[in-house]
């Protein structure tokens, strides 16, 4: 299965369960998000204000991915729940993918 075809299939999830979802998830925090940029992303993405942070150059930044046309929350917490190779699954919990998805697209 192609990662497409993957994510695809995880907005499909992300979609049929979102009304249970929705009534458990709460605001999201895009300060929380921010710090667990810091803490996970920033070997590879660029995180804004993070003075040793330089990101890696065939590697998106943060702000890039938030200025994607087609990006919108649902996708981008489909790449964090079904990661491609080149990312490493990075157990999150719910609310932590809502928060970092909420601060990545704060950048727009």
């Amino acid at each position: 299965m192609t990662f497409p075809q993957v994510v695809v299939l995880a907005i499909a999830g992300l979609a049929l369960t979102s009304q249970a979802v929705a009534a458990q998830s709460g605001p999201t925090d895009t300060e929380h998000g921010r710090e667990l940029a810091a803490k996970l992303c920033s070997n590879c993405h660029l995180v804004p204000d993070l003075p040793s942070n330089v990101g890696r150059p065939d590697v998106p930044s943060f702000a890039a991915i938030a200025r994607k046309p087609n990006i919108t929350p649902d996708r981008l917490e489909a790449a964090m729940v079904l990661p491609h190779p080149e990312m490493p699954g990075v157990p999150l919990t719910r609310a932590q993918i809502r928060n970092l998805a909420a601060f990545i697209l704060s950048l727009k």
